[in-house]
C-alpha cells in the first residue's frame, strides 16, 4: 500500500507516505512523532496494520482509510477516535471503507462509550498490536468479484413525490452521531429547505449574488448540510454536471436541472450583453469566467475568487483588470455580478 502510494505521489519527498509497524523500530517511532506534529506537513500518510487502535494522538487526522475487516466494536471505535480529535480549522473527518467495516455504525452496540477491556470480563479484547505484513516486493493478484450494477433507490416523499438515487452506500452521521439512510437524510435536508427561501425566484435571486449565495451556503453548514454532502448529493442524483442551484431548486420545487454548459452557453450567445463592456479585454475575462464555471462549478463565482481569477486570465493586476471595465474596482465586481446575473435568470 505504502509503495503504491509513493510510487503515483507528486509530492518528491520520499516520506510522503511512511509504514509504522514493529519492524521499523526506533525510525517507525521517530515518523510517528512528525506525523503526530501538527506543524509539519511529512509524513502526510501512514499505513499500519493496527496502528489506529492504540492511543495515537494525532489531531489533525482528516482521512481515515479501512482496507482490513474489523470484528471487534471495541477497534472499530478505537479507530473512528482517532478522527474525532479536536484541531482549529477541522470540522469534520471521513472514513472511506473498502471492507464495510462501517456497517457497524448501525450495530446497537455502536452507542455509547466503548468499553475498556478487562482480562476475564466480557468485553471483546482488541486485536493484537501488531500484524505481520507481507515481505517486501510480494504482491497478491485476484481477478475482482463480479458486481451487478447497483439498482436505483426510490425515495418516496409525497403522494406525486418520488426521487431516484443511484448510490445507495453513502452514509450519513447526524450531529448526535445517529446514522441516517439516503431518504432520511434527504429527507432532512428538504424539511430545512422552506426556512431559507420560499421559491424558484428567492433561490434564484439569492443564488446569483455571490455575497448573499456565501450566506445561504453558510446556513446550510449550520443545519448540517456541508459543501461536501451536497456535492456528494448531486453524484448521487446523477447531476454532476449541475450547479448546486439546481440541485436545490429540484429537491425543494422539482424544478427539472440544466447543467452548467447549458447555462455558460446560453450567456455565451448573448451577444448583447458582451457587447456593453467595449474592450475585447472585459469581455475575455468573463469568458474565462464562464469557462471555469463550466469545469468547477459556482464556487469560482465567488468574490474571494476574483483576485485569482483575474491572475489566472492573464488580465494583469486588479488595477489593470478593472480599467478594461470602466476604471474602478467597484465596475470590474458590478460585471463579475452582472454575469451570475445572466447565468440563474436566463433559462
Amino acid at each position: 500500500m505504502r509503495d503504491m502510494i509513493n510510487k503515483h505521489k507528486q509530492v518528491k519527498d520520499s516520506h510522503y507516505c511512511v509504514r509504522i509497524t514493529s519492524d521499523e523500530g526506533k525510525i517507525g517511532r521517530e515518523l510517528l512523532e512528525k506525523f503526530q506534529d501538527n506543524d509539519k506537513d511529512i509524513p502526510t500518510i501512514l499505513t499500519s496494520s493496527q496502528m489506529l487502535t492504540t492511543g495515537v494522538d494525532a489531531r489533525n487526522v482528516r482521512n481515515i482509510v479501512l482496507d482490513r475487516s474489523i470484528g471487534s466494536m471495541v477497534e472499530f471505535k478505537q479507530i473512528v477516535g482517532r478522527g474525532t480529535r479536536v484541531f482549529d480549522g477541522k470540522d469534520y473527518f471521513t472514513i472511506i471503507d473498502f471492507r464495510g467495516a462501517t456497517n457497524k455504525f448501525y450495530d446497537d452496540d455502536w452507542d455509547g462509550e466503548p468499553e475498556p477491556f478487562q482480562p476475564g470480563g466480557t468485553s471483546e479484547p482488541p486485536s493484537p498490536p501488531y500484524k505481520p505484513e507481507p515481505p517486501e516486493g510480494s504482491e497478491i493478484i485476484s481477478d475482482p468479484p463480479f458486481e451487478p450494477p447497483k439498482p436505483k433507490l426510490k425515495i418516496t416523499l409525497g403522494k406525486n413525490r418520488e426521487l431516484k438515487v443511484i448510490d445507495i452506500e453513502t452514509r450519513y452521521i447526524d450531529e448526535n452521531g445517529k446514522p441516517l439512510s439516503v431518504q432520511e437524510f434527504v429527507e432532512r435536508l428538504i424539511s430545512q429547505l422552506p426556512g431559507l427561501f420560499t421559491s424558484v425566484e428567492e433561490l434564484r435571486q439569492i443564488w446569483s449574488d455571490p455575497d448573499e449565495r456565501e450566506t445561504l451556503l453558510g446556513k446550510l453548514v449550520q443545519a448540517g448540510f456541508d459543501k461536501e454532502q451536497l456535492a456528494t448529493l448531486r453524484r448521487m442524483f446523477e447531476a454532476e454536471e449541475c450547479d448546486i442551484f439546481d440541485l436545490l431548486a429540484f429537491l425543494a420545487f422539482e424544478q427539472p436541472m440544466a447543467t452548467r454548459k447549458a447555462r455558460a452557453n446560453q450567456v455565451r450567445t448573448n451577444s448583447a450583453f458582451f457587447k456593453q463592456y467595449q474592450q475585447e479585454k472585459a469581455q475575455q475575462f468573463l469568458h474565462f469566467v464562464l469557462n471555469r464555471y463550466e469545469q468547477t462549478g459556482s464556487t469560482e463565482l465567488s468574490r474571494e475568487r476574483l483576485p485569482a481569477l483575474i491572475e489566472l486570465s492573464d488580465l494583469g493586476t486588479t488595477k489593470e483588470a478593472s480599467n478594461a471595465f470602466g476604471g474602478k474596482p467597484a465596475d470590474l465586481l458590478a460585471a463579475f455580478k452582472q454575469l451570475q446575473q445572466q447565468l440563474y435568470h436566463v433559462n
